[in-house]
């Protein structure tokens, strides 16, 4: 088991967290909440694919575990396969990915735990971002369009993000509803190869400014069938040169 030498421990994280544990004060709670979103946390992982670890509790609850330190990670001498680094936003895409399967995050497991459960994370996603990540599985497929216009300067922040990641090769932005009684929604389609869990909450991140306050927005990762209506309906925002 080798961690990662860039691996840095969160001292004022664990400071925060117990404090909010002992007395959850709003200001505690507030600070916790900072430390928690700027950590790096140790995930432990199964195999050579980041494939997390699990524990289950008493309530029959399935918890994602993660880690403040090393000394945390080993109170146990549970004989993990890897261990990663990842941080909160990491951790949230791989339960909102896999809604059935996780009902949280547990922190510190084997010492002074603490369980955040999805309510929990979304609650951090709107202190701290102003928006909530969450996965919407469409029993049908929606209705598309071309969108009239886009908000000034997100293709511009979408371009400049892409070019950063070459892992992405073209995206689009459509309107977007599941009938055609509901208002539309802008949808982000993005064709690229990896982890959505692990892109989406950038590419989020960047979205998110230029979106009214309470608007919702959708991100979907390309399949052949998808990138095929989307290329009939508008041009593409981005393409990798």
């Amino acid at each position: 088991m080798r961690i990662d030498d860039n691996f840095a421990e969160g001292f004022d994280l664990v400071k925060a967290m117990e404090k909010f544990r002992d007395n959850p004060t709003e200001q505690g709670k507030r600070q916790f909440f900072k430390e928690l979103k700027d950590a790096q946390l140790l995930v432990p992982y199964q195999g050579d694919t980041m494939n997390v670890a699990a524990l289950h509790n008493s309530a029959g609850e399935i918890l994602l575990p993660a880690f403040t330190s090393p000394y945390e990670l080993t109170r146990e001498h549970t004989p993990w396969d890897n261990i990663g680094v990842m941080t909160l936003d990491d951790l949230k895409h791989i339960i909102i990915d896999l809604p059935a399967e996780f009902s949280g995050v547990v922190l510190n497991p084997f010492g002074k735990a603490l369980v955040l459960r999805r309510p929990q994370l979304m609650e951090i996603d709107r202190e701290m971002e102003g928006m909530t990540l969450q996965r919407t599985d469409h029993p049908s497929p929606q209705i598309l369009s071309p969108l009239k216009s886009y908000p000034p300067g997100i293709v511009e922040a979408l371009s400049s993000f892409f070019e950063k990641n070459p892992e992405v090769t073209r995206a689009w932005i459509l309107a977007a509803r599941p009938d055609y009684k509901t208002a539309p929604h802008k949808l982000f389609v993005i064709e690229f190869f990896g982890d959505r869990r692990l892109l989406f909450p950038k590419v989020a991140k960047v979205i998110e400014p230029f979106m009214r306050p309470g608007e919702s927005f959708e991100l979907m990762k390309a399949d052949l069938a998808l990138a095929r209506e989307a290329r009939e309906k508008s041009a593409p925002i981005y393409i990798c040169r």
